[in-house]
């Protein structure tokens, strides 16, 4: 057994979430032990859009989305490809998710997540600038663009939210796009524009420079996969595959999708899927470079311009962790993206694919584990890992140093799934 000095946390996940929580835990005083099998490039804190988004309030379990819903069943939308091979596995949190597909529940989910994304910029900005990598970080916003008036009407709502919660956003015509974004070729009817969010230029390296500090301040690091997670005592044990187990007075549990499984071995049966997403880098071929990362609506895709190229990103595949990769929405969007910008060549062989953890109403799961004390919660986190990752961590440890929280945590508790 190895086992953490007395007081001291050990943290399951080495992403985002899980090495911000180890910062903060070490600036409080506390030993710290990460496990995490390695391999940052195939996290999802590495495929990620790198958007810090303050507007990012919105689940997507969205008011309209039910009349959509027969054309995203026979997977005739890039927005979202749901596996049928994986069905049974995702379908009780389908159906939760389906329930959630109305007004009321949107308007709940952006009162949660409204303190969380405030916070977000300025404690990835506060960090950044501690570990020495703040050049990784750009704040020009980021824009919502739609094809055609009607599709803009339909964002009423939205919009009223973001007035509400006081995020900051700008309404562009069409005809100043060409002004604003030079590197847009296709014609859009209208643009959102997020001036309050950031973006990072290298997800990846970004949490590898978090991964550098933290061992830097001691932090000790353990290549290993948890299995289960288990009170012992005044405290809990971390109990490894292939044998060993780690013991730490609090255990935080931070492991994104993967935390289906090892919740599921703690006896918990929180509704968490796989949300599985594709990337790949093109060279930025236009007169105009991309300022800003975009998201065209119309066309279901991202492109975030990033030191590696630009990133096109696909939507939602609803599929289990381990099946096979099915290329075709990021082919989809591929073509689309270069309708709309100057997409060069393939500056890698294939495409990325990874798993974001998402829960049916959209909001993290953050706080301690109803039937495990020494344990804390702090996955879930959908499209938004990376935005809230750092504030995330902050809060983690203030619940373990038995703080006030930065952020109200209730709306994100385990037991709203019932324990």
């Amino acid at each position: 057994m190895i086992a953490a000095p007395a007081g001291g946390v050990a943290i399951v996940g080495g992403g985002i979430v899980g090495l911000a929580t180890a910062l903060a835990c070490r600036a409080r005083g506390l030993d710290v032990t990460v496990i995490d099998p390695g391999g940052i490039r195939n996290a999802t804190s590495y495929g990620n859009a790198g958007v810090i988004s303050r507007g990012s309030l919105f689940p997507v379990a969205a008011p309209g989305l039910l009349r959509k819903l027969p054309r995203y069943a026979l997977n005739r939308e890039n927005a979202i490809r749901v596996d049928y091979g994986s069905l049974l596995a995702f379908a009780p949190w389908l159906l939760a998710f389906l329930r959630r597909c109305n007004e009321a529940s949107w308007r709940e989910a952006a009162a949660a997540l409204d303190p969380l994304c405030a916070a977000a910029y300025d404690e990835h900005w506060r960090i950044a600038d501690e570990i020495g990598v703040r050049d990784l970080i750009i704040r020009r916003g980021w824009m919502k663009l739609y094809r055609t008036e009607e599709a803009f009407a339909g964002t009423v709502l939205e919009r009223e939210l973001l007035t509400q919660y006081r995020v900051g956003f700008e309404v562009i015509d069409g005809a100043e796009l060409p002004q604003f974004e030079p590197a847009l070729k296709r014609r859009f009817a209208k643009a959102i524009w997020h001036t309050e969010t950031g973006s990072v230029l290298d997800p990846g390296g970004l949490v590898q420079a978090y991964e550098s500090a933290a061992r830097g301040r001691g932090i000790a690091f353990v290549s290993a996969r948890a299995a289960n997670v288990v009170e012992d005592g005044d405290g809990a044990k971390v109990l490894l595959e292939g044998g060993g187990e780690i013991r730490a007075a609090t255990v935080v549990v931070a492991t994104g999708a993967a935390s289906h499984d090892l919740t599921r071995a703690m006896g918990y049966r929180l509704p968490l899927a796989a949300e599985r997403g594709y990337h790949r880098h093109f060279a930025d071929a236009g007169e105009h470079r991309l300022s800003r990362p975009i998201y065209d609506t119309g066309g279901s895709y991202i492109v975030s311009p990033m030191n590696a190229g630009l990133r096109v990103l696909s939507g939602v595949e609803l599929a289990r962790r381990d099946a096979p990769p099915n290329l075709a929405q990021i082919d989809a969007v591929e073509a689309e993206a270069r309708e709309t910008l100057a997409v060069g060549d393939a500056v890698e062989p294939g495409p990325w694919h990874g798993s974001r953890p998402s829960t049916p109403d959209g909001l993290p799961v953050i706080g301690r584990a109803p039937r495990h004390p020494h344990v804390v919660l702090a996955f879930g986190h959908g499209h938004i890992g990376l935005s809230t990752g750092p504030i995330t961590g902050k809060v983690v440890a203030e619940i373990i140093a038995g703080e006030a929280t930065s952020i109200p945590t209730a709306p994100f508790a385990a037991e709203r799934f019932g324990g």
